[in-house]
């Protein structure tokens, strides 16, 4: 593996933009597999059943009257990224027109954009705390059910463990077990604005989470521990975090203070 290796994202844009009302996370993300399979059944089939964690996540665009207006898929290993922008852009270049639910729509836009590398992000500075911006609801498994807390070892799990999964093999963590047991008894929460948000996952079912921003502080821990903290916050604005991150929950965007 390349040290240099980068995550991507990809944009895809809607026209017209669909009312949100009626649509579910299942749908587009069922979508998602239909343009991927007549693009590359073998690829499409390679991505739907590839081994958890998933080497993507996804994030909706919803206007401010809440309608659709597209879908931004942060990749995390090239192939990934590969796949879905080629099949994203022959349905655009061909003009053909999609349905979601009842809705039909064409795409009108595909964008790829490069984020930065493990190698980059491995060289994050050490820093007392991070503030991190729930777009979309976030929870985590809690038996039966699910935990809409941002306790920060739930919060720091997915990108720890998308992070030994994808990174190269000499910027893996050696530390990671204890890393996490050092993160559930130094790093707090300093401050937040969190609300619960629901989302239709399909016509019966649906999922609550918390949105808003909370700010994760650092009590005590050394310059790798802080250094490590920077570096999963980054990450997790591709590997998303907690639940259904495939299907649009859990994403994030991040903010370092390096106090």
């Amino acid at each position: 593996m390349d040290h240099d290796k980068h995550m991507d994202y990809v944009a895809v844009g809607f026209d017209p933009p669909l009312d949100g009302q009626q649509v579910f996370a299942r749908g587009h993300y069922g979508l998602l597999f239909e343009v991927l399979k007549q693009d590359n059944p073998s690829t499409a089939t390679w991505l739907h059943t590839h081994e958890s964690p998933k080497p993507f996540s996804t994030l909706t665009y919803y206007t401010n009257d809440g309608y659709l207006a597209g879908i931004r898929y942060a990749l995390l290993t090239d192939e990934a990224a590969s796949i879905m922008y080629s099949a994203w852009r022959k349905v655009e270049n061909s003009q053909q027109t999609l349905k979601l639910g009842l809705q039909k729509f064409k795409v009108t836009q595909v964008e790829i954009a490069s984020g930065p590398n493990f190698q980059e992000m491995s060289e994050s500075a050490p820093v007392g705390e991070v503030r991190l911006q729930f777009l979309s609801p976030t929870a985590f498994k809690q038996g039966k059910t699910h935990l809409t807390l941002p306790l920060p070892r739930n919060i720091f799990y997915r990108p720890l463990t998308i992070w030994q999964h994808y990174a190269p093999i000499p910027l893996r963590l050696r530390m990671a077990d204890s890393w996490l047991d050092w993160c559930a008894q130094n790093i707090y929460v300093s401050e937040h604005q969190i609300e619960t948000a629901t989302i239709a996952i399909t016509y019966h079912e649906s999922f609550t989470g918390f949105v808003g921003t909370a700010t994760f502080a650092v009590y005590h821990g050394n310059d790798e521990q802080r250094r490590i903290l920077q570096a999963l916050a980054k990450i997790a604005a591709f590997s998303g975090i907690g639940h259904k991150t495939t299907m649009g929950m859990g994403a994030v965007h991040f903010q370092a203070d390096s106090r």
